[in-house]
């Protein structure tokens, strides 16, 4: 089976010289906090990928994706195998 791949952006900001990172409850899906996030289409590389579901799930405009900071497979529970990819 092929891995599944999923973007991460980890959203941040500097406020008052503290780092805060955006996390959001999803207003119809019971998830839990979470941090934009999402599937990454066929034929889209990650980095396209993460900068949609930011859009998508924040409505941010015009921000900087500075580095992929960690990458790893994760099984679900479903025994899904997900290739995830973690930005900031």
């Amino acid at each position: 089976m092929k891995p599944i791949r999923k973007a991460y952006g980890y959203v941040t900001r500097i406020k008052d010289g503290i780092t805060q990172v955006l996390v959001f409850q999803h207003p119809i899906i019971e998830a839990g906090i979470q941090i934009p996030k999402g599937t990454v289409n066929d034929e889209e590389d990650t980095y396209d990928a993460v900068i949609r579901e930011i859009e998508e799930e924040t409505g941010l405009k015009n921000f900087k994706i500075e580095k992929l900071i960690a990458k790893d497979y994760w099984e679900n529970g479903d025994g899904a195998i997900h290739n995830r990819f973690f930005t900031r």
